[in-house]
């Protein structure tokens, strides 16, 4: 029977030699698909095998794959489109012509206009959210119509998205918007945007230097601009726009290399959209809705959870935060397969700490990245991000049950304590005895006595 491969075969082949611990139950969690379709893919993908064995169970079909050569090539000369595929590719058509010929569209993918018409209604329902009005003639076809400033947006977030899957879309897609960007801009523009971002520190994050590339193809016209632009400001007005997101020693430079890069033909009027995505890479961009005080230490109870390390500096922590809870909010309904992290090597453990504390972290933030979670976990274990934790023990006579979590997490994040229990008075000298204690709280007049060289402290209760 002849497999139809598409953009999840790849990304699962990809996966499959990610994680060798529960890898079906890995992908099927990243992609948020059912495990036994996972299986059924991956069956597919084997089919694609050489010499390939029969009746072998799936760790054995997983291994056959992982070690087939040029396997990945195949598989993507094969590549059909989906039905997300399919509304993708014609609201990136949209958004860049603002028209689209229906006939056409069906003939160079080989569907009938029937599956089209359907697939603009998810079009169009895609970008209601941006205030973009798709509208259907028999005379002219299927335009695109809106404000300005929304079809930027829109087209900023699906170039973006665009970028970020790349290399698992199909080839039709590829090569007309390849095509496109290198009649279109100049061959330095990646170059260019390479340089500005190691140069002046916007390099925090994965995916920056694509969100960056999007927005220049976008708000950067190829040919002389007409209106006033970036190049045109004297470095005092310079200075005032950027002294936020650019650090002082840097500003003079910066100013130099706007001026004599094609970066620099960004127009005046779209200058507050540049300068808040640039925070936004930099993750300095804060959420109104977001209490950053309770979501770092909301934040520095899971890397605990997850990793057994107790964060005691900020600076990466509120940055990773800030993007996270922006990046939530405003992907909602474009989903973003962010796959940059398979280029990263890492030991097993590392991979296995990483899978953990994204899967929990992605509860609370649904479009996390992974590689950013890599760069989080790395950034946790610098030793002078690290408390030294004590192990304590809470004496108590009164205080009901229900309060030792809470209590538990207070001491933690305030104290640096990790509390393996809470026991009664007559309990501590056999715990003593059988356990590495630092030290023994209280938040009760108890008269504690401790000869085990372990100190004893007395906290106010309730501790707020």
């Amino acid at each position: 029977m002849k497999v139809n491969i598409n953009t999840n075969h790849l990304r699962i082949y990809k996966l499959l030699s990610f994680s060798s611990y529960k890898t079906i139950d890995f992908i099927s969690e990243f992609l948020k698909m059912d495990r036994q379709n996972v299986i059924l893919y991956i069956k597919q993908i084997y089919s694609f095998v050489e010499s390939k064995q029969k009746k072998i169970n799936t760790q054995s079909i997983i291994n056959e794959i992982i070690n087939e050569i040029n396997l990945i090539d195949r598989l993507k000369e094969c590549q059909k489109f989906t039905k997300k595929n399919r509304v993708f590719y014609i609201i990136l058509i949209l958004l860049r012509d603002k028209y689209i010929n229906l006939n056409t569209l069906a003939i160079e993918l080989d569907v009938s206009r029937r599956v089209l018409s359907n697939d603009l209604i998810h079009a169009k329902n895609m970008l209601k959210m941006y205030d973009l009005k798709i509208n259907s003639s028999n005379a002219k076809g299927i335009s695109l119509s809106g404000n300005i400033k929304n079809l930027k947006i829109a087209s900023l977030s699906y170039l973006y998205k665009f970028f970020i899957e790349f290399d698992y879309l199909p080839n039709i897609i590829i090569k007309d918007f390849e095509s496109f960007f290198c009649q279109t801009f100049k061959t330095s523009l990646d170059n260019d945007i390479e340089l500005f971002i190691n140069n002046f520190n916007f390099d925090f994050f994965c995916q920056n230097k694509s969100l960056l590339k999007a927005f220049f193809i976008v708000y950067v016209n190829p040919e002389k601009p007409s209106e006033p632009t970036l190049k045109e400001l004297n470095f005092e007005k310079f200075q005032e726009y950027f002294k936020e997101v650019i650090t002082l020693t840097h500003l003079k430079v910066c100013f130099d290399f706007f001026q004599n890069s094609f970066l620099g033909n960004i127009l005046l009027k779209d200058i507050d959209t540049f300068l808040e995505t640039l925070k936004f890479c930099n993750g300095d961009l804060k959420s109104s809705d977001i209490i950053l005080t309770k979501e770092m230490n909301r934040m520095k109870s899971l890397i605990f959870k997850n990793l057994s390390v107790l964060i005691k500096t900020d600076s990466f922590l509120e940055k990773f935060i800030n993007k996270v809870t922006l990046a939530n909010c405003r992907s909602n309904l474009l989903s973003i397969c962010e796959m940059e992290f398979l280029d990263f090597n890492l030991s097993e453990k590392d991979r296995s700490e990483c899978i953990k504390l994204f899967f929990t972290l992605r509860k609370l933030y649904p479009n996390v990245q992974f590689s950013n979670i890599i760069f989080l976990y790395i950034w946790s274990y610098n030793e002078k991000n690290i408390y030294n934790i004590k192990n304590a023990l809470v004496v108590f006579k009164s205080i009901p049950q229900f309060l030792f979590p809470i209590l538990k997490n207070r001491l933690l994040l305030k104290e640096n304590m990790n509390v393996l229990d809470f026991i009664k008075p007559y309990e501590l000298d056999d715990y003593l005895a059988n356990k590495d204690i630092n030290c023994i709280i209280t938040f009760e007049n108890l008269n504690l006595e401790n000869d085990k060289n372990s100190i004893i402290k007395t906290f106010n209760f309730p501790m707020l």
